[in-house]
């Protein structure tokens, strides 16, 4: 009989044999390097869809993933580079903001083949191509919220309005319909990472496990942070830093998390198979 308490102390044990706490430190630095590429390349993905307004809507999506005093610290950069900058699509910035967008996703494709024990085998360009294309997917899985938001009530009331309009009126439902779908986008993000970004072939029964585990502690943990962030000063230690201080201890976290879904997956998979 499979105990979930077992194969979770197992993954943890793993993670800790397999260096993940330094790997998510990898995949923190990587991410706040990543993101402003990132938000470039979705204002010029607006651009086509639906103007700068959605895509300040769709970063606002994003910062729900963050405790308030991260997002905070890194909202108005973000803006800053979003208003600063103007890149066509297509043009060559916005070819080169996709690219270095592709850093995160890198680092955790590197993480996750060390937790599943699996050699990457496949080219770079292949590699880099998959990983772009998970930057553009994320990208319009985003700004598809955002446009939820924004244009769901309008839509609703040109067409008479009705209960479905009155929920949405409400701020309480307004926020847990946002939540819900910035969940669900971001439950397809990682089982298309365990699916396809790690390398091997693995099917949905054996990844969801990891993938819900990594759901749950990551609200735990963005909780947690967000409470200890509350009380601690992190000037402190790191005087005029301690916003990106902040930051990029959330962000590792984050990627322990992720990592912890994968060496789950793989224990449980030990266990089944009578290894362990």
């Amino acid at each position: 009989m499979l105990r979930p308490t077992r194969t979770l102390s197992a993954a943890f044990f793993e993670l800790f044999k397999d260096s993940g706490f330094s790997m998510a430190g990898a995949i923190a630095f990587a991410f706040v390097l990543s993101i402003f590429p990132f938000c470039i390349f979705l204002a010029a993905l607006a651009g086509w869809l639906g103007g700068r307004p959605l895509a300040i809507e769709a970063v606002h999506q994003i910062s729900l993933l963050a405790p308030p005093r991260v997002a905070e610290a890194l909202a108005p950069e973000i803006e800053a580079v979003m208003g600063q900058t103007r890149y066509g699509l297509l043009t060559l910035g916005g070819v080169t903001a996709l690219f270095f967008a592709t850093s995160a996703i890198e680092s955790l494709r590197a993480a996750l083949n060390v937790a599943y024990r699996v050699k990457e085998t496949r080219p770079f360009y292949w590699c880099y191509g998959q990983s772009m294309l998970f930057v553009f997917i994320s990208a319009v899985g985003f700004l598809a919220v955002a446009a939820g938001i924004v244009i769901g009530p309008s839509f609703g009331h040109k067409l008479g309005g009705g209960p479905v309009v009155w929920l949405l009126d409400q701020s309480w439902s307004t926020a847990a319909i946002r939540n819900g779908l910035v969940g669900i986008v971001i439950g397809l993000q990682l089982l298309a990472y365990h699916a396809w970004l790690a390398a091997g072939n693995r099917r949905l029964s054996q990844i969801w496990p990891g993938v819900l585990v990594s759901m749950v502690l990551g609200i735990l943990v963005a909780q947690a942070f967000s409470l200890y962030l509350s009380f601690n000063d992190y000037t402190k230690f790191y005087a005029g830093l301690s916003q990106v201080a902040a930051a990029l201890i959330f962000f590792q976290l984050s990627g322990i998390v992720v990592i912890v879904g994968a060496e789950f997956n793989r224990a449980l998979a030990e266990i089944r198979a009578g290894r362990v």
